[in-house]
């Protein structure tokens, strides 16, 4: 769904995008961009010749930003996850809260160069869980010449990103940033046709969640808690969809005074296959229908939990429309005719149950890494002699500057993402200090991955982001090399990257079979060969020539790397290269 959603309009392509999160899948992150780049998608994983491209052509105009310790260890790690490393922003804790918004902001230009642009406010995180969530996506009618009030709260989430990151931005990254923030203050949106006004509402340490009108009330939220129950309805009379584990948490007297609800997990089975459909309750969504207007109705969609935390202290984002009853009030969504209802269950909460202390110590260690991600971290290529380490296996050497927060009985091991099963363990109370030694070009990473182990035996880890020092500059040229083996991925590589930006031409590779890489001057699936498209992108687009170019050459050295280009392509290469210094083009 999130593909479908970030897929540029009929007749525009991508140009630059701003998403937050809160935790963070890097393997989820690749996927975007196949939205991002027209590529379609089916099935449960990715071409990733097509992956590869797409977060090429990308990756220098996206930035994604999440809480700090809340990056994922992934299970299988990819080549393709170190062309991540430049757009994924690890954020610092706010005083006494977490950095929660989930949101994107798209910019699109068409081919005259006027621009568009899309707002998903989400209720979910960019990871790969199966769970239930909302989302509300805004398209651009025009970007006029004055501010509009309503995006302000928008446009200063956007405007304030560069300035909490752990790691600072690079320069054209926050300036980017910066201009998005401007832009987002002058565009007016259109609505959906049952939105009669709507609002932003940028939350943090500073501002809080405004006070809802007195009226009736529906809560809709994977976490609660008395205090945050009371933030959003000091009566207490209020229906309520949850998790059970959390409606029994709170106290006795709150949740008597509650109608509640649970997803109903038999209601959400297919009739086919028996297969259920969906993981726990993840939206978060608030409806108010107020007293002193019996026909209206707000409803507050966005990545806010009903906690004290998330209203009071996190850094969260919340749209706010406003409507109807009839459309948007609580009947809406709880009618017995509502397609929402037949999901639900209620549920008769006692309360008064405690945090189980498994739970209850993984929260702590979770709070730990986060601590732990706000370290600086420095991952250093500490070679001698260069060339050697280029066939044996670089030195790294991997630091940290303070000592990890760790309780007694705790243990702490960090290893390169690339590479498992070699950890260095940080002396008690020493900063991290240690070496590896033996790795392959392409395995260098600033991709770090930490775990604390509990004296209860119990294991969490996630990713955090150093910072690499002196790798080799061919590096990632290094990681192309390994992932394009043969001559067929060679030609679907060099397909799709002088495809990209016709959606055309890439649905139609997308649905055609792969070649067998016997010849390259052929079209796919009837259209246009190879040199057509060759002879096009040195009149318009000579730049990914030159990357396509690093690649060949990189192939061209070794007897493995020639073996992948297909027969008679160096020749004709070579007249290519030519024509691009004939025409005044960059060809080295």
């Amino acid at each position: 769904m999130l593909l479908e959603q970030l897929a540029p309009p009929p007749g525009s392509r991508f140009d630059a995008a701003v998403a937050t999160t809160f935790t963070l899948d890097l393997t989820a992150t690749l996927i975007p961009a196949l939205a991002f780049t027209s590529y379609s998608y089916s099935g449960s994983s990715a071409d990733p010749i097509a992956l590869l491209e797409a977060i090429r052509a990308t990756g220098d105009r996206l930035d994604v930003f999440c809480q700090g310790g809340n990056i994922a260890a992934p299970s299988h790690v990819p080549d393709l996850l170190a062309f991540l490393e430049p757009l994924v922003h690890e954020v610092k804790r706010p005083r006494g809260g977490l950095f929660h918004p989930k949101i994107w902001f798209v910019r699109y230009v068409d081919d005259p160069g006027q621009a568009s642009f899309r707002l998903l406010v989400l209720t979910r995180n960019l990871t790969n869980d199966r769970s239930w969530d909302l989302a509300v996506r805004l398209d651009s009618v025009s970007l006029g010449e004055r501010e509009q009030d309503t995006n302000a709260p928008l446009a200063d989430l956007l405007a304030s990103l560069p300035t909490r990151t752990i790691r600072e931005l690079a320069p054209e990254r926050a300036q980017r940033v910066s201009q998005l923030a401007g832009e987002a203050r002058r565009i007016e949106w259109q609505w959906p046709d049952t939105v009669r006004h709507l609002d932003f509402h940028f939350l943090d340490e500073n501002r809080p969640m405004p006070d809802l009108p007195p009226g009736r009330r529906l809560v809709v939220s994977p976490f609660i808690n008395d205090a945050g129950l009371a933030l959003l309805d000091p009566n207490g009379a209020t229906t309520v969809l949850s998790r059970a584990a959390e409606l029994e948490r709170l106290s006795p007297g709150v949740a008597e005074r509650l109608d509640a609800y649970v997803i109903d997990s038999m209601a959400v089975v297919t009739e086919t296959d028996e297969t259920n459909l969906g993981g726990d309750l993840h939206a978060k969504m608030f409806v108010v229908e107020p007293t002193a207007k019996w026909a209206s109705a707000h409803v507050f969609i966005g990545s806010a939990n009903a906690t004290d935390a998330a209203l009071q202290r996190n850094v969260e984002f919340i749209i706010e429309l406003h409507g109807h009853r009839d459309h948007l009030g609580i009947d809406s969504f709880l009618g017995e005719t509502a397609p929402f209802r037949v999901l639900l269950e209620p549920y008769r909460a006692t309360g008064g149950a405690t945090l189980d202390p498994d739970e209850d110590e993984r929260r702590k260690v979770e709070n730990a890494l986060r601590e732990i991600a706000e370290i600086e971290h420095h991952v250093a290529v500490v070679d001698g002699d260069r060339e050697a380490s280029e066939a044996k296996g670089h030195q790294v050497r991997v630091s940290a500057r303070n000592p990890y927060p760790l309780r007694t009985g705790w243990r702490a091991s960090v290893r390169l993402m690339t590479k498992a099963g070699n950890s260095i363990v940080p002396a008690e109370g020493e900063a991290l200090a240690g070496a590896f030694s033996g790795i392959a070009t392409a395995d260098l990473t600033p991709f770090l991955v930490v775990q604390i182990t509990t004296d209860s035996g119990l294991d969490v880890a996630c990713v955090i982001v150093a910072e690499l020092i002196n790798p080799p500059a061919d590096r990632l040229d290094q990681i192309l090399a390994r992932q394009i083996d043969t001559p067929d991925k060679f030609l679907r590589f060099l397909y799709l990257l002088l495809s990209l930006g016709n959606p055309h031409l890439l649905a139609q590779l997308a649905e055609s079979a792969e070649g067998d890489g016997s010849g390259f001057s052929d079209g796919q699936s009837g259209g246009p060969g190879i040199l057509e498209l060759v002879l096009r992108a040195i009149s318009e687009r000579p730049a990914a020539l030159g990357d396509l170019n690093r690649l060949v050459r990189r192939l061209q050295s070794t007897e493995q790397g020639r073996k992948v280009l297909p027969d008679g392509f160096d020749a004709f290469w070579e007249t290519v290269r030519e024509a691009q210094r004939m025409l005044g083009g960059a060809a080295e």
